[in-house]
């Protein structure tokens, strides 16, 4: 189930959004870094009974990375709603903190993230926008660790778990020398998660059947349940196109 090495994402929430009565569609690339902490049972690598955490926040040329993405948004005169579906799959190796027991550590996460916003145009300028939106984030997703043989034989911990997220957000958009508009999305919440927050940012070139974009995406979640714990950050830069519908 391993995915092209990007992101196909189609995101109103991560794109410039100007204009009355419009559905679009942005379908983009996003290649993030990952960074934080995994846990699962520990005993299942051989380990004594508990959790296994591990650390990552330096990571190999080999980080991998794949899914896909889907979004809709709809503004009609002040009102707007977005949703989209996300399905990653992250991988990376780094060394392991058990000495000469494993060699390395390679860590994978894989699964869903499904989010949907309502919102309202709470500014309306000739160049700015500002916008205030409420939601849910929900999340279906596995946390792998695989310890790679040393002076034990290798072995494999895993846990996966499905939570849902209130999430309150706020975007501005600003239009500038004519076509170009740039674009700042930022969110946070929580309910299943002790904390998630999201920071976009953006700059895009319109064009009669849509525009273009480049700009930095960063998600993060902290999330603990028993033995399965994820406190991690993806972070990456994003280009893509958007086009109205």
């Amino acid at each position: 189930m391993i995915a092209p090495a990007f992101l196909l994402a189609a995101a109103l929430a991560a794109t410039p959004d100007a204009g009355v009565d419009r559905l679009r569609l942005a379908p983009y690339v996003w290649i993030p870094s990952l960074t934080g902490t995994i846990g699962s049972e520990g005993s299942d690598a051989g380990l004594p009974p508990g959790r296994l955490d591990v650390d990552f926040d330096k990571f190999e040329e080999n980080l991998r990375i794949g899914g896909a993405m889907v979004n809709l948004g709809w503004r009609g005169n002040r009102w707007l709603a977005y949703g989209d579906w996300t399905y990653a799959n992250v991988r990376t190796e780094a060394p392991t903190s058990r000495g000469t027991l494993y060699s390395s550590v390679e860590a994978q996460v894989k699964g869903n993230i499904v989010q949907a916003f309502g919102g309202y145009c709470i500014l309306e300028g000739p160049a700015v926008k500002v916008d205030l939106a409420g939601g849910l984030r929900g999340y279906s997703l596995m946390a792998r660790l695989e310890l790679n043989e040393g002076s034990l034989a290798g072995r494999e911990t895993s846990g996966a778990q499905l939570w849902l997220d209130g999430v309150a957000a706020a975007r501005v958009v600003a239009t500038f020398a004519e076509r170009w508009e740039a674009y700042l999305h930022a969110d946070a919440g929580g309910g299943g998660s002790k904390l998630t927050w999201q920071l976009i940012g953006a700059v895009g070139y319109d064009f009669s059947w849509g525009g273009l974009f480049l700009g930095w995406r960063h998600l993060a979640v902290d999330y603990e349940k028993e033995s399965f714990k994820l406190d991690i950050a993806l972070s990456g830069p994003i280009v893509g196109a958007v086009f109205s519908l």
